[in-house]
């Protein structure tokens, strides 16, 4: 993807958000090319990562 675009990150926000849908909200958020993986327990955040990855 040519970064030389102006809507270029729109475009990539637009995809991830696309991409990681189904966790959205629930225990992801996605602010440009940053990805944070909220968990309760240890056990879940590493069936969390395991799903996003």
């Amino acid at each position: 993807m040519p970064f030389s675009l102006t809507n270029t990150p729109a475009t990539f926000q637009t995809m991830i958000d696309n991409v990681l849908r189904k966790q959205l909200d629930k225990f992801v958020v996605v602010y440009l090319d940053d990805i944070l993986i909220y968990s309760d327990t240890l056990k879940e955040h590493k069936k969390h990562v395991h799903e996003v990855l």
